[in-house]
């Protein structure tokens, strides 16, 4: 069987293009609603996506005067889409700062027996400051602290998914026993963070061990990710280093002793596609207009660890602040950005503009066929198993790729034509 690409649908309310509520292809009071919610999720079902995938922020974001950036409770939205979907994986993010691992377990193990196997658990550690006071705290814990609890957090939510035999449950009316007592486990985990008794309050759900994703690309994050995760999504601009970052990955998750083709590499790709090449250009430049600039110096700022960008010449070079970042911040957004402002020589204004399109991912403007040839490229080259489609508009822009390029990449064999089985798993384990 040749080897298929993996694709996930990155859903934010009506696009990532910042300020995108304000053009004629959204419809923004819409977003709340379920409605707006089971229309993007048929659509990539329709496209066999292996999942639908809800970020999350714990914070307002700075930017709310001009831009639509509210996030809802993702278990949540995607318990109801568990109900209008068949096949398509349902991925959440938890953050395993501002969280309890036996919350996030029983959560995700509840998603699962709803949608009959298809959850999925995006593993992130927070990195946004504004995040600590909504729950109590002072400052952000340094980088290396939140991952060492990240690491511990897993490993706590994976023994409680496995705290329940898969023949606990033998509903015996003669005798009236409901379960086995003895394949029912505690976990009794004392650890440094975390001390959880267990068992769990719901039995083992359908997938067992439900697949997780993780996004992290600093070097902490890409070992947790080689160490736990089915799925590691990233931001590449590069399809040289690209390649060089899942070799990295593969290469970790064999030295984890999981083999390097456990982990699926998927870099996010903002397509906006058009009949033509320059009608494509046209629509980017038209969603571009959109912007608002002091949106988006915002949306750096909180990248940089809450650096004021505003204190540099806006149309001067873009400084490296990586040596002066606070101890707290985020490592692998401000070394891409700033990787990305010196290679093309960008302003901090052209560096803002450029990131406002796509939330700092790669943009693919073209025909279906641009597109299509692109991404083959790259999957081509093992630079990729697959890839975040983030659509800069939705559900438009999702509607153009489900229509135009999936057709081409299934003509080609890279894409299948049905879903093989009925798990997120299973769309994750196909070749």
């Amino acid at each position: 069987m040749s080897r298929k690409m993996h694709l996930a649908l990155f859903a934010q309310g009506v696009g990532v293009a910042q300020s995108v509520w304000r053009s004629p292809r959204t419809t923004p009071e819409a977003m709340h609603g379920l409605g707006h919610w089971q229309q993007i999720a048929r659509t990539a079902e329709r496209g066999f996506f292996d999942a639908l995938f809800i970020a999350d922020a714990l914070n307002l974001s700075p930017a709310i005067a001009a831009d639509a950036t509210d996030r809802p409770d993702p278990v949540a939205v995607l318990s109801a889409l568990s109900a209008v979907t068949e096949r398509i994986g349902l991925i959440g993010t938890s953050s395993t700062t501002y969280n309890d691992p036996f919350t996030v377990a029983r959560q995700f193990a509840t998603l699962d027996h709803l949608s009959d196997g298809r959850a999925g658990w995006n593993v992130v550690t927070t990195a946004i400051s504004a995040a600590a006071a909504n729950y109590g705290s002072a400052s952000l814990p340094d980088h290396a602290d939140r991952y060492e609890r990240g690491e511990e957090f897993v490993d706590v939510v994976r023994a409680l998914w496995d705290g329940w035999d898969a023949d606990a449950i033998v509903a015996d009316r003669e005798s009236g026993r409901w379960t086995e007592g003895d394949k029912i486990h505690r976990i009794d985990h004392r650890g440094k963070f975390f001390d959880v008794a267990g068992p769990l309050t719901v039995p083992r759900s359908p997938q067992g061990q439900i697949p997780l994703a993780q996004a992290g690309s600093s070097p902490t994050g890409m070992k947790l990710g080689a160490r736990v995760a089915d799925l590691v999504f990233t931001t590449q601009h590069d399809m040289a280093e690209a390649l060089d970052f899942a070799n990295n990955v593969r290469g970790l998750a064999t030295a984890a002793g999981r083999g390097g083709n456990a982990v699926k590499v998927l870099p996010g790709v903002t397509p906006i596609i058009a009949e033509t090449d320059d009608k494509a250009r046209e629509l980017a430049i038209e969603l571009g207009a959109l912007i608002d600039e002091q949106t988006t110096l915002k949306f750096l700022n909180q990248a940089f660890g809450d650096v004021d960008l505003s204190q540099y010449d806006l149309d001067g070079p873009f400084p490296d602040l990586l040596d002066s970042l606070p101890k707290n911040a985020g490592v692998s957004r401000p070394k891409l950005f700033t990787q990305i402002a010196l290679r093309d020589g960008l302003t901090v204004r052209q560096l803002a503009q450029r990131i406002g399109l796509s939330i700092g991912h790669r943009t693919l403007i073209g025909a279906p066929d641009t597109v299509a040839d692109d991404l083959q490229a790259w999957f081509d080259s093992g630079a990729a198993d697959g890839f975040i489609i983030l659509p800069a508009d939705l559900p438009i822009g999702l509607q153009d790729f489900v229509d135009e390029v999936v057709p081409r990449l299934q003509s080609r064999g890279l894409l299948r034509t049905r879903y093989a089985g009925r798990t997120l798993r299973d769309h994750i384990d196909e070749p």
